[in-house]
């Protein structure tokens, strides 16, 4: 076992936040299974919320469980292949390493 103290790299995420007691008490709950009729119900009514809030009744809206950066990562992997030109705009430390990540052409990073 070494002797060297732990020295946790800084995460880049916003925070803190405050939240309402409703979110606290959500997030205290236990688990779900992705199978479960509560939570099919539950997926159901966030789809139907999310349209509505994109003002459409047709569209399949994804619902990503995951941070940010795995948003990201679902549109540029099936959007881009390694070797391609690319415009990235980019606002801050993420949009930045976007480009290099896919091995991208960038062009221009527009801030």
């Amino acid at each position: 076992m070494s002797n060297s103290k732990f020295q946790q790299a800084p995460h880049n995420i916003p925070g803190p936040i405050e939240v309402t007691n409703e979110v606290l008490d959500a997030i205290s709950q236990p688990p779900m299974s992705h199978v479960a009729p509560a939570f099919v119900q539950m997926f159901r009514e966030c789809m139907q919320m999310t349209r509505k809030v994109l003002y459409t009744a047709n569209a399949v809206p994804f619902i990503i469980a995951g941070s940010g950066t795995l948003g990201w990562d679902q549109v540029a992997c099936n959007l881009v292949e390694a070797g391609e030109h690319a415009l990235v705009v980019s606002t801050g430390y993420f949009g930045d390493g976007l480009g290099t990540v896919y091995g991208l052409i960038v062009h221009a990073s527009i801030v």
